[in-house]
């Protein structure tokens, strides 16, 4: 760890919960004591305030003190995520096909320990995803070539020197390959079978067979063992089921503890024990600097982790963000890809104002998951009526610092009427209304937070972002902070609980437009249309923030929803929509009626 830190507000280890649903509202604020009690994350899913016994005489009185801020210096530089080096000019490529888990892991880590001088391995995981990456580095000269390499055992005489042997996972334990993933990324080994180690003349380190009777004991002793090793700033939620997928690189790379709370579904599995590991990990969170990075994801389906909105409000009470990067890999190599800037398309201005008419921005969801821009977003772009209408992007703003080239190609292929803005809620993804909470100086946490989110948008050219719910004193943080801003797309759909336009659109005391999610999914894919005219109804004119839901709607809904409009209905860009709904403000008036309240 860096000697190099600030400690604020220098009062005792105890912290402040509040209910994590976005749905559920906010519940009542408890105190839990980190060290001896910890998190209780079934009563953060049951959205009921959790109030440890150790805790308990602070109830009804004043509550406890909160944690002291610790703020120190990224290790791996300014960057908000960790970058490789450049990588190699001739990369050395291996297909995965055919090989065992136990070979798939092997080999994930050799690449994040060589990545760790030089990025010099690739692992082709999809076909033929990946060979549409790899052509595409190559054209635009971040590499020179790929090398293919047919025999994977080759990779490992080649970089013997890195790798100083094997630890052995307990396959008996639920989430026994993850305690040794941490080890084998302290230690510079990898993760092996002993009949692997033996086939790779590898010499066993450690085994950990047997070593612990729950994960929890596992993840105690691993923070007590390997805490000045594990990186304080980055941690990775990383479901046991995707290790043979290939990962896991960048955050072994960068020794960033990897761990798993284990569901309710998940119960029944060997060394579960949910309420210790819930305090564990919340001790860990507690003891890491603030504005700290969570790659992965909380959850893998129904029972499966802790759940998206319970996890995401675990680390956003301890002033950390989540970068979504559960089902992906490479990372050690896209990241090493070094680009300054990337430059918006020119849009055309807005169009003149009418004021008996709805304008529509049409903005697509989930662009902080990193993970969706290899694949899932060149839909949308390949599509023959791509650009024939005006349709924005979230997009998480470290992509330029995670995966640079990716972003290259989108901002190569935008249109005119093409918008990227930042999603959600800034440098990661974090709930507003809790973000900070455990901490006394919670001014600093969000200082923090919004230095890296501007540093992030600004070469990017992202003028608008889009948060997960925020009241008004949130959103206000926001416009004070990124006065670049032309407006704030605020909600994942309509979270805020907030019905009809003069509640949906309105401005800040500063002036900063704040355009609430008027769309959601609940009526389907039919129901978009449905739900504009429902919260707008008689008020012209009208501005609407069009969420669109990416898991529901795809390139061909929104064609027939752009087709199917209203003739009072005009499909603008974020920025044109701030520029018109300004227009409205100062050709109006009544402030009152300018405004929409």
């Amino acid at each position: 760890m860096s000697s190099i830190e600030h400690v604020t507000s220098a009062t005792s280890a105890s912290h402040v919960m509040l209910s994590p649903s976005r749905s559920l509202g906010r519940a009542m604020r408890a105190a839990a004591v980190h060290a001896a009690t910890g998190l209780l994350l079934a009563g953060m899913v049951a959205g009921q305030a959790v109030v440890p016994a150790a805790a308990a005489d602070a109830e009804g009185g004043d509550a406890p003190p909160l944690l002291p801020t610790i703020d120190r210096p990224r290790n791996w530089g300014d960057s908000f995520v960790p970058k490789s080096k450049p990588p190699a000019r001739t990369m050395l490529a291996v297909a995965l096909a055919g090989l065992s888990a136990d070979e798939r892991i092997a080999v994930t880590c050799l690449q994040a320990l060589v990545a760790r001088e030089q990025p010099r391995i690739f692992l082709i995981r999809h076909e033929p995803e990946d060979r549409f990456w790899m052509d595409w580095h190559v054209a635009k000269g971040h590499v020179d070539r790929f090398e293919l390499v047919a025999e994977w055992p080759t990779l490992f005489a080649l970089h013997r020197g890195v790798i100083k042997g094997v630890v052995v996972p307990d396959p008996e334990l639920f989430r026994g390959d993850l305690i040794a993933l941490n080890v084998a990324a302290c230690d510079d080994l990898i993760v092996a079978s002993p009949e692997l180690a033996t086939k790779l003349e590898l010499p066993i380190v450690h085994d950990l067979r047997g070593r612990f009777g729950t994960y929890a004991e596992g993840l105690e002793w691993l923070w007590t063992t390997y805490r000045d090793r594990l990186n304080p700033h980055l941690c990775d939620f990383r479901s046991p089921r995707l290790l043979p997928f290939a990962t896991f690189d960048h955050a072994f790379q960068w020794r960033g503890l990897m761990f798993w709370l284990a569901g309710t579904k998940e119960d029944d599995k060997p060394g579960v024990d949910r309420p210790a590991e819930e305090r564990v990990m919340a001790r860990i969170l507690a003891e890491m600097p603030i504005n700290g990075v969570c790659f992965g994801f909380p959850g893998m389906g129904e029972g499966e982790g802790p759940g998206e909105p319970p996890g995401v409000a675990l680390l956003s009470r301890y002033g950390k963000s989540l970068v979504c990067t559960n089902h992906c890999g490479n990372y050690s190599f896209w990241s090493g890809v070094a680009i300054d800037q990337l430059d918006q398309s020119q849009q055309p201005p807005a169009p003149t104002l009418e004021r008996d008419k709805i304008y529509i921005a049409l903005n697509v969801s989930d662009g902080d998951n990193q993970i969706l821009w290899p694949s899932f977003y060149r839909r949308y772009f390949e599509h023959p009526a791509f650009g024939t209408f005006p349709l924005a992007f979230g997009m998480g703003p470290a992509i330029r610092e995670l995966q640079p080239a990716i972003a290259q190609w989108y901002y190569e292929h935008a249109k005119p009427t093409t918008e990227f803005f930042a999603d959600v809620s800034g440098a990661g993804y974090m709930q507003p209304d809790h973000f900070g909470e455990a901490f006394a100086d919670r001014d600093r946490v969000w200082t923090a937070f919004f230095d890296a989110t501007s540093r992030l948008m600004k070469p990017l050219g992202m003028r608008t972002i889009r948060t997960v719910e925020g009241n008004d004193d949130s959103l206000q943080r926001y416009a004070t902070a990124l006065p670049f801003c032309h407006s704030l797309f605020a909600d994942m759909g309509r979270y805020s609980g907030r019905e009809g336009i003069a509640k949906l659109t309105y401005t800040l005391p500063d002036g900063m437009p704040v355009f609430r999610a008027v769309t959601s999914w609940r009526y389907g894919k039919e129901g978009f249309l449905r739900e504009i005219r429902e919260q707008v109804g008689e008020q012209r004119p009208a501005f609407v923030n069009g969420f669109v839901h990416c898991w529901t709607f795809a390139m061909d809904d929104l064609v027939k929803i752009h087709a199917d409009r209203d003739p009072d209905m005009i499909f603008v860009t974020p920025s044109q929509l701030a520029a018109l709904y300004h227009t409205a403000q100062e050709t109006v008036s009544s402030p009152a009626t300018a405004s929409g309240r």
